[in-house]
């Protein structure tokens, strides 16, 4: 299966081949029936008044077309592609012997189709050339599913809700076991989409089970749906990271699994205990700078507000925070931070009415982790006072914040939300030159003049250089 994003222009091509041998075929068809019988005659068969007219619009046709699979060639160009942090050059996709696909998705189609069809295509786009098993598009014959899991390097679990009452499902965590393969678990945790917490989704597996899906370090990787945390989710189904050790029952240590996720699995990188990977343009990985400085009021009333201000300021220069009782005067932006606590003190409501009638902007930041107090949205609709709502106070979109590594994308998010903006690298390396050349030429000055010492030499270099960076 071609990744999805190339077809466009698949199709353009298609398109104007076809064109191209219509006009050919009407065009020589027209001049054997003129020559045959007459031109009366090849203009009431055909419906052209001469060949010209055939070609004419055909060929305007073939243009637009032609630029339509130009456009859609440099679109494809420029979708981002995984690359290799040690080298920044996209990771090689080899199969190993026998195998046929470097993923296997088993789900459940109630509750997952959706997604590991999102997952398969955007893995098409982002690692290209990558073989990923789904039944909609690979199977043959159901009989043979133990094969499917025996021909593929990589089997991820799709763990929603049904996921483990499903014999199909079931035959494939059995038989992936079985074979030793290495899995990822992904799972949803959106419960509008089938998700549920991993105590939930354990309780719905077979006792005999649980052991070797949950308790064997496999890597677990939440789903997201928001695009900015989904390439978060997509990335870590790709990269491998060392497992944490975790103590087992009886005290002793267990053995650490690596190299679970999908390109550790191919020959190029076996082996490896880590494979760090990036993603051009992801939100985390962006230079973020203030150019001015923002001051963040995190009221005592909002509980939780202050750890997560603290928490931003620690991640980006140029965040100052304020935790006055009262709205403070310097305050550039106000942060609503909105857990399962929040609104739980009646100030809370007063100073958030006071900040809209001072339009103090107001960014808010609604917490998903549990251990952190994250609640559904939902729930800010029962426990904000009413006023606030009709008011509009929820026009505006929250940041969502989560926890492991999406949260420094819930936490670039917010810098950008605040006020911070990308720095320009073609800026970066202008200035770069820039202090280069300031540096050539103020050595050159010196020993020119010969009016400094040599011990004076590398002090007013690298001065030169500071002050050119400000």
């Amino acid at each position: 299966n071609a990744p999805h994003n190339t077809r466009p222009a698949g199709q353009a091509t298609n398109l104007v081949l076809l064109l191209v041998f219509l006009g050919a075929s009407w065009t020589t068809l027209f001049d054997a029936i003129e020559e045959e019988l007459s031109k009366k005659k090849a203009q009431l068969i055909l419906g052209w008044p001469d060949d010209a007219t055939i070609v004419i619009p055909m060929t305007a046709a073939l243009v637009i077309f032609l630029v339509g699979a130009v456009v859609a060639a440099r679109r494809v160009a420029k979708v981002p592609t995984i690359r290799l942090v040690t080298t920044k050059q996209a990771p090689e996709l080899m199969l190993g012997k026998g195998m046929m696909w470097h993923l296997f998705n088993s789900h459940i189609w109630s509750t997952g189709q959706d997604a590991v069809a999102v997952i398969k295509n955007e893995l098409q786009q982002l690692l290209p050339g990558i073989k990923v098993f789904l039944d909609v598009d690979d199977l043959e014959d159901i009989g043979a599913l133990e094969s499917y899991i025996g021909r593929s390097q990589v089997i991820l679990f799709f763990l929603s809700k049904g996921y483990f009452r499903s014999k199909n499902c079931l035959r494939e965590i059995r038989s992936s076991l079985e074979k030793g393969k290495p899995i990822i678990l992904v799972q949803e945790a959106d419960p509008a989409k089938g998700g549920g917490s991993i105590e939930e989704l354990r309780a719905e597996c077979p006792a005999e089970l649980q052991p070797a899906v949950f308790d064997q370090l496999f890597p677990l990787v939440v789903w997201m749906r928001i695009e900015e945390f989904q390439l978060v989710s997509l990335k870590m189904i790709s990269e491998a990271r060392e497992a944490v050790i975790a103590p087992t029952p009886a005290g002793k240590h267990q053995t650490p699994l690596f190299a679970q996720a999908l390109l550790v699995q191919t020959p190029t990188y076996a082996g490896l205990r880590s494979l760090p990977l990036t993603i051009p343009g992801e939100v985390q990985g962006q230079n973020l700078v203030f150019a001015k400085q923002v001051v963040l009021w995190a009221s005592p009333a909002n509980q939780g507000a202050r750890r997560m201000a603290n928490e931003l300021a620690a991640s980006f220069p140029g965040v100052a925070v304020d935790n006055a009782a009262e709205m403070p005067e310097r305050a550039t932006h106000m942060l609503l931070y909105l857990c399962e606590e929040s609104w739980s003190d009646d100030r809370l409501a007063e100073q958030v009415k006071q900040v809209r009638e001072a339009r103090l902007p107001i960014v808010m930041a609604h917490e998903n982790d549990t251990e952190r107090g994250g609640v559904p949205f939902s729930r800010f609709f029962e426990t904000t006072p009413q006023e606030l709502i009709a008011a509009g106070l929820y026009r505006d979109l929250a940041i969502a914040c989560f926890s492991g590594l999406h949260r420094q994308v819930s936490l670039s998010l917010l810098a950008k939300a605040i006020g911070a903006i990308q720095r320009a690298q073609d800026s970066v390396s202008i200035r770069r030159s820039l202090s280069s050349i300031l540096s050539r030429k103020a050595v050159t000055s010196v020993e020119a003049e010969s009016s400094l010492t040599e011990a004076s030499l590398p002090e007013t270099s690298a001065s030169v250089v500071e002050a050119s960076r400000v």
